[in-house]
């Protein structure tokens, strides 16, 4: 029997709802679909992070105004500000979150 991994637009309330989600696949994966505002945002909430902080660990321009980049990603996909996350600043906050690893990207690069 053969399963297929659906796609869920609920916001994950969890980090093991992060593991089964196509936005948690390496880039390289054919099933791989780019985070939405919604779960950039929910997984930098699981983490514990401000926006703020979130701009340092990713190490992207954080004003005294706050991080323009982190409120980018988390803008409407329908708003002029939005911006797709930084790829690398995904990547490091699923392995922060421990639902990815350096190990599931070299393994993907095998498909």
């Amino acid at each position: 029997m053969e399963t297929t991994t659906q796609y869920c637009n609920s916001v994950p309330l969890t980090v093991d709802a992060f593991k089964n989600r196509p936005c948690s696949l390496p880039a390289c994966h054919p099933d791989y679909v780019q985070p939405t505002p919604e779960e950039v945002a929910a997984l930098r909430v699981l983490l514990g992070f401000s926006r703020e902080k979130l701009s340092l660990f990713g190490n992207v321009k954080l004003s005294s105004k706050g991080s323009g980049a982190v409120r980018k990603w988390e803008s409407p996909l329908n708003s002029t500000e939005n911006r797709p996350v930084n790829y690398g600043v995904w990547r490091m906050m699923l392995y922060a979150a421990g639902v990815a690893s350096i190990d599931d990207d070299l393994r993907a690069l095998d498909l």
